[in-house]
């Protein structure tokens, strides 16, 4: 027996031990989500092994998961084992094409392991996502360098410095790689090449010193020492003072014996640079300039021989070239006007020196003078047109730089129509298009545009100049489709472009649609923008919210995911997300969702107003379900978010007057803005919430009725004092009742009731457990017509939607009279009388009723519908009364209302036995009745409703000539009574 409990308890503690280890290896990771967390978690703490040991698991669980595939490649990238990581990364794509994080790894492991043609796939996949991405371009450029494709790169770098020419990282790469490029046909003895690739590095940068000094000393070693002297003059146009500059011109100068020049020149620079190296060297070219004096400068020896009378041809040429080139200013004027006066004023060769002459001194003004009179004598000479095509250019660019492209289009047309030179001819059309752009001459634009292209075919930015200039003219659908046919005609790299252009027109024409009220046509253009750059986040923005104007409900879902998968933490695209969970009236669900997102950007609008409002929608919808505590909770928290929001303070307020708390429903409904229309019903609503604030009442109500067919009255007067709670309601009530009626032998009474008064007193508690539940008890006491005892219990529970189920039990014990008759003894026989009897008065018995009901309502905005049925149990038999009301409140205060009902059965309603009016059993007893009260302020509430019963009546008499033989006989008949009921109610 020991053994087989002993066996018992190892069994029971192995399977103990199985059941707590396998516990023990479950992470309670329910989703791939949560390993991911929990890996990158691991991963970005550097603890590599124990991340890789929770991927393999979560691999087990969930295989070819993108983002479980994606770390697991980023483990083997951090261990070098690309091969391992690019298995990983694909399949991690294969997966989830849209995964960037594993297309930027297998970036990486592909440019690592130099598969650079994969990489620049990948890149490209990148691209496709994400055009604008000016990092991704520079990646591609890279990798054509490391390819050894530098063609490529610089093409494209160069494409990419036209599109961004205000993206200084992109220009200096662009000059950096020109750079690279001259410096490598500089290594290699290309200078000529070198020189061309320095002159475009220039245009570039025209402040650069280096590249000045570089081209200089190309021109040198090629032995065009003119040219380095016209590039020192050049750069020391764009660098005034530049000491290297000054020394190297310097030092040509002194290199070509033309000391007199560099020393001209060294003083005039020493004027801005008085630097001690510029003195020295000026003091060793004074040096250098004494022993070459000892040679007999031409020059010198040609000026006095022509000051000595001998001004021959040969020596004022002689002076004139020689006073031009080394940049005597003062000489070569004077041997300019004298060569004037050999050759007259009108000679090509003189004037075109005097116009170099000009140039020199900067006088552009004279040297255009010159130039201008050369043409008009010349216009077929090339040089001079050349030279005169420069100056319309220079001037061109000025003007077009103050902005005044009106004065400056005559200019460039001159160029553009001498066709001098293919560069400058094409460069005059350029400038000839931006001025009738700016002019917004669109039509002659668009001629322009059409010569360009018809002249220079390989014009690449044809197709967005067309696109723009059509955009200005108001035809943007035109550019629009312009650029779609360009997309479908273009390779890769030039159809990314294209999309970029006409996102830039699409996106402001969209807006246009937009603010014009073309929905519709807005929603067809950000479709077509959407599916071009399915990551346009403008485009996803208006394809969002037109299709939410037209009430495209799926496509607003549709674009919503769309935009949270490419930006994923953007804000607007959360708060739609939120949108679409609200129009399907999941508040909770869009509040859990915001939630979080709230506490990330605490302080962004849209996921403020997002979170108000579906706060305001679940307020709303908790009220309806009869939840006010968790509506103010909601309420309260977007209220810490969103303060001043005052259609969240108004809502707070409509929920605390759901709840019956007037004072602060008051309080917070106060911040609603009314329109003009609103404002009258609104400060009704206001006056009534005012009333419900006040904690007593009084009301006074007087009944009036009055049979049909006799003048006979009955009155019921009441008087009662309620003081209210929140949960709470005590009344006090006292009613009086007054009839006119036979009470003896003495009358013939037609009444069923002797006359007399009536006083019941009745006091009532009204008590609400929660907004959902309330019962009200009652109970009064009588000494004649009403019950003598009344005990009532009613309970109702508030359902969703405003509908309400009520049920009560009653009793009364109430009484009821029949006519005594009594034998007349001074009656005799063959007299002149017929009957021997005569009333004497009344009998009253009791009788116990007890009632048991139902009430069913309904509240559709402000009309009130509501039906009632009564059974009671009275002399052990059954009898029932059915009513239906409807109550309109018209004034938005809550208390005025037009209120009808009707009812039918075989007992009369319960009201008719509370106010002691005549009714009967067993048999159709109907009512119909029309009222209403009115809100006369606060205050005062007065009230007036008229009822029309129509009742069953039966009247006992007894008649005969002998005591012996009594004839009984009861008349029956179908009675009508009309009742008017006054109220005035008094809040204080």
């Amino acid at each position: 027996m020991n053994r087989e409990f002993l066996h018992k308890i190892t069994l029971l503690g192995c399977l103990f031990l199985l059941i707590t280890s396998s516990s023990g290896t479950d992470n309670g990771f329910q989703t791939p989500e949560q390993y991911a967390q929990i890996v990158q978690e691991h991963f970005a703490n550097e603890e590599w092994e124990a991340g890789k040991e929770l991927l393999e698991e979560g691999l087990q669980k969930y295989p070819n998961v993108s983002d479980l595939e994606w770390l697991m490649g980023k483990y083997w990238f951090h261990e070098k084992n690309y091969d391992q990581s690019r298995y990983h990364l694909v399949k991690a794509i294969d997966d989830n094409y849209n995964n960037v994080n594993a297309k930027h790894l297998l970036v990486d492991v592909e440019d690592i392991t130099e598969n650079y043609s994969s990489a620049i796939c990948y890149v490209n996949e990148l691209l496709e996502v994400n055009p604008y991405w000016r990092g991704l371009w520079r990646r591609k450029i890279e990798l054509y360098r490391k390819q050894n494709n530098d063609v490529e790169a610089d093409r494209l770098l160069k494409r990419i410095n036209q599109i961004y020419p205000n993206d200084t990282i992109l220009r200096k790469d662009y000059i950096y790689s020109m750079e690279v490029g001259y410096q490598q046909m500089k290594k290699g003895g290309n200078r000529k090449e070198a020189i061309e690739r320095l002159t475009e590095l220039i245009k570039v940068s025209p402040q650069n010193e280096e590249y000045y000094l570089d081209i200089i000393n190309l021109h040198l070693q090629e032995g065009n020492r003119e040219a380095a002297l016209g590039w020192s003059s050049n750069g020391l146009a764009a660098i005034p003072g530049s000491g290297a500059l000054i020394v190297k011109r310097a030092s040509i100068l002194s290199e070509l014996a033309r000391y007199p020049e560099a020393l001209a020149f060294i003083r005039e620079q020493m004027k801005r640079n008085n630097s001690p190296a510029i003195r020295r060297m000026y003091n060793d070219l004074l040096m250098e300039a004494a022993r070459a004096e000892k040679q007999r400068d031409p020059y010198v020896l040609y000026g006095m021989a022509y000051e000595g009378g001998n001004k021959n041809k040969e020596a004022l040429d002689y002076l004139l070239n020689t006073s031009v080139t080394r940049g005597y200013t003062d000489d070569a004027l004077f041997y300019i006007r004298e060569a004037k006066k050999q050759y007259g004023n009108n000679d090509k060769g003189i004037l075109y020196k005097e116009y170099m002459l000009y140039r020199q001194m900067n006088e552009d003004d004279l040297a255009y003078s010159t130039l201008k009179k050369m043409y008009e004598m010349y216009p077929d000479d090339y040089d001079i047109t050349l030279a005169m095509s420069a100056q319309h250019m220079k001037k061109a660019e000025k003007l077009m730089e103050l902005g005044l492209y009106a004065e400056a289009l005559p200019h460039v047309l001159f160029v553009s129509q001498k066709h001098v030179d293919n560069d400058v001819n094409g460069a005059a059309w350029e400038k000839a298009l931006s001025c009738y752009i700016n002019m917004k001459r669109y039509n002659e634009a668009l001629a322009t545009l059409d010569t360009i292209t018809l002249h220079f075919p390989d014009y690449e930015n044809g197709t967005l100049k067309r696109a723009f200039i059509l955009d200005k003219m108001d035809k943007t659908e035109e550019a629009l489709q312009l650029y779609l046919s360009a997309i479908e005609q273009s390779d890769e790299d030039m159809r990314i472009f294209y999309v970029i252009g006409y996102e830039e027109l699409a996106v402001p024409y969209i807006k246009k649609c937009m603010e014009a009220g073309a929905t519709k046509k807005a929603y067809e253009e950000a479709i077509k923008l959407v599916s071009l750059n399915p990551s346009s986040d403008l485009g996803l923005r208006y394809a969002i919210n037109s299709s939410g104007l037209l009430g495209k409900y799926d496509e607003f879902e549709k674009y919503t995911a769309q935009g949270i998968n490419y930006y994923p933490e953007e804000p607007f695209y959360q708060a739609k997300r939120a949108t679409v969970l609200e129009r399907d009236k999941r508040y909770e669900a869009s509040l859990e969702f915001l939630k979080p997102i709230l506490n990330k950007y605490p302080s962004n609008k849209e996921i403020i107003g997002a979170f108000s409002q579906s706060s305001e929608y679940r307020a709303q919808q908790l009220t309806k379900a009869k939840e006010p505590e968790k509506a103010l909770a909601v309420l309260d928290t977007a209220l810490l978010y969103d303060s001043q929001n005052k259609s969240l303070k108004y809502t707070k307020g409509v929920v605390y007057e759901a709840n019956r708390q007037a004072d602060s429903a008051y309080y917070y409904q106060k911040y609603y803005e009314p329109s003009i229309m609103e404002y009258r019903s609104f400060q009704r609503h206001l006056s009534g919430l005012r009333s419900m604030m006040l904690k007593n009442e009084i009301a006074l109500t007087y009944l009036r009725a009055r049979y049909g067919e006799e003048d006979i009255i009955t009155s019921v007067a009441t008087a009662e004092y309620t003081r209210k709670g929140q949960k709470n309601s005590y009344t006090g009530r006292l009613n009086y009742a007054g009839r006119s009626g036979s009470a003896s032998d003495s009358m013939e009474a037609e009444e069923q009731t002797p006359g007399g008064v009536g006083i019941q007193v009745q006091g009532e508690w009204t008590h609400h457990f929660s907004p959902k539940w309330s019962t009200t008890v009652n109970a009064a006491f009588a000494t004649k017509y009403f019950p003598d005892i009344t005990a009532d219990v009613a309970v109702r529970h508030y359902l969703k939607n405003d509908w309400e189920i009520g049920a009560h039990v009653g009793y009364r014990r109430v009484a009821a009279y029949t006519k005594r008759y009594e034998w007349n003894d001074e009656f005799f026989a063959g007299g002149t009388g017929d009957n021997g009897y005569l009333f004497t008065g009344w009998n009253e018995s009791k009788t116990n009723l007890l009632t048991v009901g139902g009430e069913l309502a309904k509240t559709i905005e402000v009309v009130r519908l509501n039906t009632k049925i009564d059974m009671h149990f009275f002399n052990s038999n059954f009898y029932y009364n059915a009513q239906i009301g409807a109550k309109y409140f018209p004034a938005n205060d809550g208390k005025t209302n037009i209120n009808a009902m009707a009812s039918i059965g075989s007992a009369p309603e319960t009201a008719v036995l509370d106010y002691a009016l005549p009714g009967s059993f067993s048999h159709t007893n109907t009512m119909v009745g029309l009222g209403g009260q009115y809100m006369v302020s606060p205050n005062i509430t007065i009230g007036l409703m008229g009822t029309w019963n129509t009742y069953y009546n039966q009247t006992n008499t007894v008649r005969g000539s002998s005591p012996l033989n009594p004839i009984e006989s009861i008349s029956t008949r179908y009675k009508n009574l009309y009742n008017i009921y006054a109220q005035v109610y008094i809040s204080f």
